[in-house]
Protein backbone atom coordinates (compact mmCIF):
# COMPACT_ATOMS: atom_id res chain seq x y z
CA UNK A 1 0.00 0.00 0.00
CA UNK A 2 2.82 2.08 -0.04
CA UNK A 3 5.92 3.41 -1.53
CA UNK A 4 8.87 5.36 0.41
CA UNK A 5 9.71 8.55 -1.09
CA UNK A 6 13.44 8.56 -1.10
CA UNK A 7 14.20 12.00 0.66
CA UNK A 8 18.12 11.93 -0.24
CA UNK A 9 17.47 14.58 -3.20
CA UNK A 10 20.15 12.11 -5.21
CA UNK A 11 19.00 13.59 -8.32
CA UNK A 12 18.36 17.16 -6.63
CA UNK A 13 20.80 19.75 -5.56
CA UNK A 14 19.60 22.22 -2.69
CA UNK A 15 17.42 24.63 -5.29
CA UNK A 16 14.73 21.51 -5.53
CA UNK A 17 13.88 22.13 -9.13
CA UNK A 18 17.20 20.09 -10.72
CA UNK A 19 16.91 17.10 -12.46
CA UNK A 20 20.06 14.89 -13.12
CA UNK A 21 20.28 16.02 -16.57
CA UNK A 22 19.19 19.56 -16.20
CA UNK A 23 21.52 20.02 -13.12
CA UNK A 24 24.70 18.73 -15.44
CA UNK A 25 23.68 21.18 -17.87
CA UNK A 26 23.67 23.88 -15.99
CA UNK A 27 27.16 22.79 -14.19
CA UNK A 28 28.88 24.35 -17.91
CA UNK A 29 27.82 27.84 -16.65
CA UNK A 30 30.29 27.71 -14.27
CA UNK A 31 32.40 28.82 -17.09
CA UNK A 32 30.81 31.61 -17.01
CA UNK A 33 32.69 32.59 -13.71
CA UNK A 34 33.95 36.51 -13.32
CA UNK A 35 32.76 36.42 -16.69
CA UNK A 36 29.29 38.79 -15.62
CA UNK A 37 29.16 40.87 -18.76
CA UNK A 38 27.61 38.45 -20.56
CA UNK A 39 24.00 38.18 -19.95
CA UNK A 40 21.77 35.11 -19.99
CA UNK A 41 18.21 34.27 -21.38
CA UNK A 42 15.86 32.01 -19.57
CA UNK A 43 13.00 30.95 -21.37
CA UNK A 44 9.99 28.52 -20.49
CA UNK A 45 6.38 28.26 -19.58
CA UNK A 46 5.18 30.00 -16.24
CA UNK A 47 5.75 28.16 -13.21
CA UNK A 48 8.59 26.16 -14.59
CA UNK A 49 11.14 27.11 -12.26
CA UNK A 50 13.34 30.34 -14.30
CA UNK A 51 13.56 32.32 -11.46
CA UNK A 52 15.14 29.59 -9.20
CA UNK A 53 17.21 28.94 -12.02
CA UNK A 54 18.38 32.77 -11.84
CA UNK A 55 19.48 32.53 -8.35
CA UNK A 56 21.25 29.20 -9.04
CA UNK A 57 23.24 31.51 -11.36
CA UNK A 58 23.69 33.85 -9.10
CA UNK A 59 24.95 31.82 -5.92
CA UNK A 60 26.54 28.96 -7.74
CA UNK A 61 28.16 30.70 -10.79
CA UNK A 62 29.09 33.96 -9.47
CA UNK A 63 29.07 33.04 -5.90
CA UNK A 64 26.57 35.39 -4.61
CA UNK A 65 29.10 38.30 -5.25
CA UNK A 66 26.73 41.51 -4.83
CA UNK A 67 23.09 41.70 -4.59
CA UNK A 68 20.30 39.56 -6.01
CA UNK A 69 17.84 41.76 -7.34
CA UNK A 70 14.27 40.60 -9.59
CA UNK A 71 12.24 42.62 -11.42
CA UNK A 72 8.91 41.84 -12.53
CA UNK A 73 9.14 43.84 -15.84
CA UNK A 74 4.96 43.43 -16.12
CA UNK A 75 4.20 44.77 -12.53
CA UNK A 76 5.95 47.98 -13.15
CA UNK A 77 4.24 51.91 -14.16
CA UNK A 78 5.18 51.99 -18.31
CA UNK A 79 5.19 55.39 -17.27
CA UNK A 80 7.48 54.96 -14.20
CA UNK A 81 9.54 52.02 -15.72
CA UNK A 82 12.23 54.10 -17.33
CA UNK A 83 13.06 55.82 -13.94
CA UNK A 84 12.86 52.35 -11.91
CA UNK A 85 15.50 50.40 -13.86
CA UNK A 86 17.85 53.68 -14.10
CA UNK A 87 17.47 55.82 -11.68
CA UNK A 88 17.04 59.99 -11.63
CA UNK A 89 18.12 62.82 -10.55
CA UNK A 90 16.77 65.30 -8.40
CA UNK A 91 14.40 67.71 -10.39
CA UNK A 92 14.39 64.39 -13.59
CA UNK A 93 10.69 64.77 -13.45
CA UNK A 94 7.85 66.21 -11.71
CA UNK A 95 7.58 64.91 -8.52
CA UNK A 96 10.82 62.82 -8.49
CA UNK A 97 12.08 62.67 -4.55
CA UNK A 98 14.53 65.84 -4.06
CA UNK A 99 17.86 63.51 -3.58
CA UNK A 100 17.73 61.49 -6.52
CA UNK A 101 16.96 57.50 -6.12
CA UNK A 102 19.08 54.73 -7.25
CA UNK A 103 17.20 52.76 -10.39
CA UNK A 104 17.66 48.62 -10.26
CA UNK A 105 20.61 48.18 -12.15
CA UNK A 106 22.46 50.53 -9.82
CA UNK A 107 21.37 48.66 -6.70
CA UNK A 108 22.39 45.55 -8.20
CA UNK A 109 25.89 46.47 -8.76
CA UNK A 110 27.88 43.79 -8.36
CA UNK A 111 25.60 40.80 -8.10
CA UNK A 112 22.66 39.67 -10.37
CA UNK A 113 19.96 41.61 -12.19
CA UNK A 114 16.90 39.27 -13.26
CA UNK A 115 14.40 41.01 -15.60
CA UNK A 116 11.65 39.06 -15.14
CA UNK A 117 8.90 39.02 -18.16
CA UNK A 118 11.79 40.86 -20.29
CA UNK A 119 9.51 41.13 -23.77
CA UNK A 120 7.20 43.67 -21.63
CA UNK A 121 9.74 46.11 -21.87
CA UNK A 122 8.64 49.14 -24.21
CA UNK A 123 10.15 49.47 -27.39
CA UNK A 124 11.84 53.26 -26.13
CA UNK A 125 13.20 51.13 -23.39
CA UNK A 126 14.40 48.33 -25.06
CA UNK A 127 16.78 51.07 -27.29
CA UNK A 128 18.40 51.75 -23.71
CA UNK A 129 18.73 48.10 -22.35
CA UNK A 130 20.65 47.62 -25.44
CA UNK A 131 23.48 50.37 -24.87
CA UNK A 132 23.48 49.02 -20.88
CA UNK A 133 24.17 45.35 -22.78
CA UNK A 134 26.85 46.54 -25.03
CA UNK A 135 28.67 49.50 -23.67
CA UNK A 136 28.12 48.63 -20.07
CA UNK A 137 27.38 51.93 -19.13
CA UNK A 138 24.19 54.17 -18.58
CA UNK A 139 22.92 57.83 -17.32
CA UNK A 140 20.19 58.23 -14.74
CA UNK A 141 17.30 60.21 -15.68
CA UNK A 142 18.37 63.57 -15.66
CA UNK A 143 21.97 62.58 -14.85
CA UNK A 144 24.84 63.54 -17.00
CA UNK A 145 27.59 61.50 -14.72
CA UNK A 146 28.34 58.48 -17.43
CA UNK A 147 27.33 55.20 -14.85
CA UNK A 148 29.22 51.68 -15.57
CA UNK A 149 27.59 48.71 -15.66
CA UNK A 150 29.25 45.89 -13.11
CA UNK A 151 26.14 43.97 -12.52
CA UNK A 152 24.96 40.13 -14.46
CA UNK A 153 21.72 41.11 -16.08
CA UNK A 154 19.61 37.66 -16.98
CA UNK A 155 16.48 38.05 -18.33
CA UNK A 156 13.79 35.43 -18.53
CA UNK A 157 10.34 35.16 -20.14
CA UNK A 158 7.37 32.75 -21.01
CA UNK A 159 6.33 33.84 -24.56
CA UNK A 160 8.07 32.59 -27.82
CA UNK A 161 10.32 35.59 -28.16
CA UNK A 162 11.47 34.71 -31.76
CA UNK A 163 7.81 35.11 -32.58
CA UNK A 164 7.77 39.08 -31.17
CA UNK A 165 10.75 39.44 -32.53
CA UNK A 166 9.47 38.23 -36.43
CA UNK A 167 6.55 40.48 -35.41
CA UNK A 168 8.23 43.90 -34.28
CA UNK A 169 7.12 43.42 -30.46
CA UNK A 170 10.86 43.08 -29.35
CA UNK A 171 13.82 44.39 -31.04
CA UNK A 172 15.97 41.77 -33.13
CA UNK A 173 19.03 43.28 -32.14
CA UNK A 174 18.49 43.42 -28.15
CA UNK A 175 17.50 39.70 -28.81
CA UNK A 176 20.74 38.90 -30.39
CA UNK A 177 22.90 40.39 -27.50
CA UNK A 178 20.91 39.07 -24.64
CA UNK A 179 20.70 35.88 -26.51
CA UNK A 180 24.29 34.55 -25.73
CA UNK A 181 23.38 32.32 -23.58
CA UNK A 182 20.14 30.93 -23.76
CA UNK A 183 18.26 28.10 -21.33
CA UNK A 184 15.46 26.61 -22.10
CA UNK A 185 12.83 25.14 -19.17
CA UNK A 186 10.47 22.73 -20.68
CA UNK A 187 7.23 22.21 -18.72
CA UNK A 188 6.46 19.33 -16.24
CA UNK A 189 4.73 17.74 -18.45
CA UNK A 190 7.99 17.01 -20.66
CA UNK A 191 9.58 16.22 -17.77
CA UNK A 192 7.68 13.87 -15.65
CA UNK A 193 10.39 11.94 -14.39
CA UNK A 194 11.17 14.49 -12.36
CA UNK A 195 8.11 14.38 -10.68
CA UNK A 196 8.30 11.56 -7.62
CA UNK A 197 11.79 13.73 -6.89
CA UNK A 198 10.19 16.94 -7.06
CA UNK A 199 7.38 15.29 -4.73
CA UNK A 200 10.28 14.20 -2.61
CA UNK A 201 12.00 17.56 -2.28
CA UNK A 202 8.75 19.44 -1.37
CA UNK A 203 7.63 17.18 1.59
CA UNK A 204 11.32 17.46 2.76
CA UNK A 205 11.19 21.02 2.67
CA UNK A 206 7.52 21.16 3.88
CA UNK A 207 8.46 19.33 6.48
CA UNK A 208 10.88 21.35 7.90
CA UNK A 209 8.36 24.31 7.66
CA UNK A 210 5.21 22.82 9.09
CA UNK A 211 7.08 20.54 11.76
CA UNK A 212 5.61 17.26 10.32
CA UNK A 213 7.00 14.01 9.51
CA UNK A 214 6.19 12.71 6.49
CA UNK A 215 7.99 9.92 4.90
CA UNK A 216 5.46 7.93 2.73
CA UNK A 217 3.00 7.97 -0.11
CA UNK A 218 0.53 5.45 -1.26
CA UNK A 219 1.00 4.26 -4.43
CA UNK A 220 -2.13 5.28 -6.00
CA UNK A 221 -1.81 8.92 -5.13
CA UNK A 222 1.84 9.06 -6.95
CA UNK A 223 0.01 7.42 -10.04
CA UNK A 224 -2.30 10.21 -9.69
CA UNK A 225 0.01 13.06 -10.13
CA UNK A 226 2.36 11.27 -12.29
CA UNK A 227 -0.87 11.38 -14.75
CA UNK A 228 -2.16 14.79 -14.07
CA UNK A 229 -0.94 17.47 -16.95
CA UNK A 230 0.39 19.97 -14.21
CA UNK A 231 -0.30 22.85 -16.80
CA UNK A 232 0.98 25.25 -14.04
CA UNK A 233 4.14 23.42 -13.99
CA UNK A 234 6.57 22.98 -10.49
CA UNK A 235 4.77 25.75 -9.04
CA UNK A 236 1.83 24.04 -9.52
CA UNK A 237 3.05 21.22 -7.87
CA UNK A 238 4.44 22.95 -4.95
CA UNK A 239 0.99 24.54 -4.11
CA UNK A 240 -0.93 21.31 -3.87
CA UNK A 241 1.82 19.61 -1.80
CA UNK A 242 1.64 22.40 0.49
CA UNK A 243 -2.16 22.16 0.98
CA UNK A 244 -2.09 18.63 1.13
CA UNK A 245 0.24 18.60 3.76
CA UNK A 246 -0.73 21.43 5.94
CA UNK A 247 -3.67 19.10 7.44
CA UNK A 248 -1.99 15.85 7.55
CA UNK A 249 -1.15 14.35 11.25
CA UNK A 250 0.08 11.08 10.26
CA UNK A 251 3.59 9.96 8.47
CA UNK A 252 1.60 8.85 5.36
CA UNK A 253 -0.43 10.99 2.12
CA UNK A 254 -3.03 8.87 1.41
CA UNK A 255 -5.23 9.13 -1.30
CA UNK A 256 -8.30 10.72 0.76
CA UNK A 257 -5.58 13.45 1.88
CA UNK A 258 -5.87 14.58 -1.78
CA UNK A 259 -9.07 16.62 -0.63
CA UNK A 260 -8.38 18.66 -3.47
CA UNK A 261 -8.59 16.14 -6.12
CA UNK A 262 -11.73 17.17 -8.10
CA UNK A 263 -10.35 20.93 -8.24
CA UNK A 264 -7.50 19.47 -10.01
CA UNK A 265 -9.73 17.70 -12.27
CA UNK A 266 -11.63 20.91 -12.78
CA UNK A 267 -8.72 22.73 -13.64
CA UNK A 268 -7.53 20.39 -15.94
CA UNK A 269 -11.01 20.08 -17.67
CA UNK A 270 -11.22 23.96 -18.04
CA UNK A 271 -7.28 23.91 -19.40
CA UNK A 272 -8.58 21.15 -21.71
CA UNK A 273 -12.26 23.14 -22.52
CA UNK A 274 -10.41 26.26 -23.03
CA UNK A 275 -8.07 24.86 -25.98
CA UNK A 276 -11.34 23.13 -27.40
CA UNK A 277 -13.12 26.75 -27.66
CA UNK A 278 -10.12 28.76 -28.85
CA UNK A 279 -9.06 25.64 -31.80
CA UNK A 280 -12.30 24.07 -32.96
CA UNK A 281 -15.20 26.40 -32.55
CA UNK A 282 -16.26 25.79 -35.86
CA UNK A 283 -19.63 24.07 -37.55
CA UNK A 284 -18.06 20.88 -37.56
CA UNK A 285 -17.04 20.35 -34.48
CA UNK A 286 -20.85 21.61 -33.01
CA UNK A 287 -22.15 19.18 -35.15
CA UNK A 288 -20.30 16.33 -33.97
CA UNK A 289 -20.95 17.23 -30.44
CA UNK A 290 -25.04 17.55 -30.88
CA UNK A 291 -24.52 14.06 -32.51
CA UNK A 292 -23.22 12.45 -29.99
CA UNK A 293 -26.58 11.29 -27.97
CA UNK A 294 -29.87 11.18 -29.34
CA UNK A 295 -31.47 14.86 -29.86
CA UNK A 296 -34.75 16.27 -30.62
CA UNK A 297 -33.99 18.86 -33.61
CA UNK A 298 -37.37 20.89 -33.88
CA UNK A 299 -36.60 21.52 -30.00
CA UNK A 300 -33.37 21.96 -29.97
CA UNK A 301 -34.24 24.46 -33.35
CA UNK A 302 -36.53 26.48 -31.26
CA UNK A 303 -34.67 26.65 -27.93
CA UNK A 304 -31.94 28.36 -30.59
CA UNK A 305 -34.48 31.28 -31.44
CA UNK A 306 -35.63 31.75 -28.06
CA UNK A 307 -32.15 32.11 -26.78
CA UNK A 308 -31.68 34.25 -30.17
CA UNK A 309 -34.82 36.55 -29.55
CA UNK A 310 -33.49 37.35 -25.69
CA UNK A 311 -30.28 38.49 -27.00
CA UNK A 312 -31.85 41.08 -29.36
CA UNK A 313 -34.35 42.02 -26.15
CA UNK A 314 -37.51 40.49 -28.07
CA UNK A 315 -36.98 42.16 -31.20
CA UNK A 316 -38.27 39.60 -33.50
CA UNK A 317 -37.20 41.54 -36.56
CA UNK A 318 -33.28 41.57 -35.86
CA UNK A 319 -33.91 37.88 -34.35
CA UNK A 320 -35.42 36.98 -37.80
CA UNK A 321 -32.26 38.51 -39.88
CA UNK A 322 -29.65 36.95 -37.10
CA UNK A 323 -30.60 33.78 -37.98
CA UNK A 324 -31.39 33.77 -41.46
CA UNK A 325 -34.94 33.72 -41.73
CA UNK A 326 -37.69 35.87 -43.22
CA UNK A 327 -39.73 37.85 -40.63
CA UNK A 328 -43.03 35.34 -41.68
CA UNK A 329 -41.13 31.74 -41.12
CA UNK A 330 -39.80 33.71 -37.61
CA UNK A 331 -43.72 34.18 -36.91
CA UNK A 332 -44.17 30.47 -38.19
CA UNK A 333 -42.46 29.01 -35.78
CA UNK A 334 -44.44 30.72 -32.76
CA UNK A 335 -47.39 29.45 -33.98
CA UNK A 336 -46.33 25.78 -34.73
CA UNK A 337 -45.31 26.05 -30.53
Amino acid sequence: MKSLCTFSNGTLDEYGIFSKKLFENLQELKKLKNKKQIPILITGTTGSGKEVIAKYIHYEVDQNQGPYIALNCSNVNKEMFEAELFGYNKGAFTGARQDGKKGYIEVSEGGTLFLDEITEIEQDIQVKLLRVLQEREYFRLGGSKKLNVNSRIIGATNRNIKQLVEKGDFREDLFYRLNIVQIDVPGLNSRREEIIPLIGWFIKSLNKQFGKNIKYIENKVLKLLLQYDWPGNIRELKNLMTQVMIFIESDTIRFDHLRIKDEMDRLQTEHLSANTRLDKFDKETIIDRLLEQPINIESFTMDVVQAALKKFDGNKTKTAKFLGLKREQLYNRFKQK
